[in-house]
């Protein structure tokens, strides 16, 4: 940031006093000066609270600009949404005053202490979910940043909550439908393509210099270091490609950095060469890059993953392929094209789902879990990804488990509880998909091994039979089986009278079956009127006589 005049950086004095209506502060130290304003340390007399207080002129559109952005983002949780509280506004010394809530320091300032050494990548997870998490609140309110950049970031208190972060300044934010095309935002080295052609923009530019912020945080320098506008074009077609002609067709900057060869059939463009750029603009090309990228999967050869066990060298890696996939979506030329920061949310390397199987088998997922969840001392989750609207469904991140040794010993058939509340938040979302199955079947064992011992015991709790109650059972036995016998010697013999044509029914038999059927005789079988049919019994004595005088 450029400084002050010498007239409005006079105005802040450490021991100062600025009055508002209700409150007085005093100014301790200056935390930072920029082209808008001044950033100082101060302690609210009243409740003796520390505070930061930015004073902007009170003449100058930029101010009253971002008083508007931050009345609308007034109605937020500045805790969930990962952006900084704003308590009020006045007016002291012909300034206007805004107060914010005091954090730790920038993320720029906690490498800066570093001495340079970049972060772990595990390390970096928790900052990318947070910032994603702010920029998608951001772009539910239809607000562009504008200025995502590490002096913008800041660590909320670093020794209690390892990595905590929030996005401050608001100076160059703007509702989408108020950006202006040609607008020259971003600080350089996080400035998207779309600013650099001179194209329409949106929020896309924001998650452009998230990119930008992860990649930085890993490498610990810029991958795309410029001294020129020129440099970081030609850097970026370098690593990631040039943009495609439809971009460079409507772009109103694009001459500046690329040539267009006109084709009979096709139109195309070519960025131009350091010498040409030089004799057209006067800007010499520099090389200032520390590592030249051919592509950015380079970035994964820049480490040497060093993990004690064979599951924690293979997470890792699998967590550095998920990390430059990220890296690229971030990074796409095309602003339509590029990853949203809700699929930033539910990205592979932000919600660490495919390593959640290796839980209880790496101490890298382990330590990579705690680092994802930092919460405060009430117990409230700041991470982008918990603090969605809570549902019936808990998020596997929120979720508790039994440690590693419980649950080894409840497969194991040992049904001793266990004792320990370990929370192992992100084991759950490895055991999310068979809960319900789990359950069912530890529900069912338990079930059968009931059934079975009541069946034990019915049979135990019987008493032994008597010589009587056997001897009663024989002999029912007996007779049911010499029954059966009969019933069933009785049935041959009936199959083989009827087979050999048996002999002809007894009169009495013959009333029992004919007599009953006398009514449903067909009307042509009987005799006809006035002629009296015979008998059965005279008409089988006639025949049996005659058989016999034969």
């Amino acid at each position: 940031m450029s400084k002050l005049s010498p007239s409005h950086r006079n105005s802040v004095v450490v021991g100062a006093l600025l009055r508002s209506r209700y409150y007085e502060y005093l100014v301790e130290s200056v935390l930072g000066q920029g082209t808008f304003g001044t950033v100082a340390k101060c302690r609210r007399i009243a409740d003796r609270k520390t505070v930061a207080i930015k004073m902007l002129k009170k003449q100058d559109k930029q101010a009253k600009a971002e008083m508007a952005v931050l009345f609308k983002l007034k109605c937020l949780d500045s805790d969930k949404c990962n952006l900084v509280r704003w308590h009020r506004s006045f007016f002291s010394n012909d300034h206007i005053c805004l107060e914010f809530e005091h954090l730790d320091k920038s993320l720029y300032d906690f490498l800066k202490g570093r001495n340079g050494q970049p972060l772990h990548i595990k390390e970096i997870r928790p900052i990318v979910q947070q910032l994603a998490n702010a920029l998608d609140h951001l772009k539910t309110a239809r607000i562009i940043h504008a200025d995502l950049k590490l002096e913008n970031i800041m660590l909320v208190n670093h020794a209690q909550e390892p990595f905590r972060v929030k996005v401050i300044d608001f100076g160059l934010a703007s509702d989408v439908s108020a950006a202006k095309l040609g607008s020259y935002l971003q600080s350089r080295a996080y400035r998207s393509p779309e600013i650099f052609l001179g194209l329409p923009f949106t929020e896309a530019i924001d998650m452009w210099s998230l990119g930008i912020i992860a990649a930085t945080l890993y490498l610990g320098f810029f991958p795309f270091p410029c001294s020129s506008n020129y440099d970081m074009m030609k850097y970026i077609v370098e690593a990631i490609g040039q943009p495609p002609n439809t971009m460079l067709t409507l772009g109103s900057q694009t001459g500046l950095y690329f040539q267009q060869d006109h084709d009979p059939t096709n139109s195309t463009w070519k960025l131009k060469a350091p010498e040409q750029f030089w004799r057209e603009c006067g800007i010499q090309s520099q090389e200032t890059r520390a590592l030249k990228l051919c592509t950015l999967y380079d970035i994964m050869h820049i480490r040497a993953i060093d993990g004690e066990t064979m599951f924690d060298r293979g997470a890792e890696s699998c967590d550095m392929l998920d990390f430059v996939d990220l890296l690229i979506r971030m990074l796409h030329l095309e602003a339509a094209k590029r990853i949203t920061p809700r699929q930033v949310l539910k990205h592979q390397f932000t919600s660490m789902c495919n390593m959640t199987w290796m839980y209880h088998l790496s101490s890298y997922v382990q330590s990579s879990s705690e680092l994802l969840n930092p919460t405060t001392d009430n117990r409230k989750a700041v991470c982008g990804s918990l603090q969605q609207p809570s549902s019936t469904t808990t998020h596997p991140i929120q979720q508790n488990l039994p440690s590693a040794s419980a649950e080894r010993s409840q497969y194991s058939g040992n049904r001793m509880q266990a004792s320990t509340g370990v929370s192992t938040p992100l084991a759950q979302a490895h055991r999310s998909n068979t809960d319900t199955s789990s359950s069912y079947s530890l529900k069912r064992k338990r079930d059968d091994s009931d059934s079975r011992d009541q069946r034990k015991r019915v049979k135990t709790d019987q008493a032994p039979p008597t010589s009587s109650s056997k001897a009663l059972t024989v002999a029912s036995s007996s007779s049911y089986s010499l029954k059966r016998k009969r019933d069933d010697s009785d049935s041959r013999d009936q199959r083989k009278r009827v087979k050999t044509d048996p002999a002809p029914p007894t009169s009495s038999s013959k009333a029992l079956t004919d007599e009953p059927d006398k009514r449903s005789v067909p009307a042509e079988s009987r005799a006809p009127s006035g002629r009296k049919r015979k008998s059965p019994d005279v008409e089988y004595v006639g025949r049996q006589r005659g058989d016999n005088r034969n």
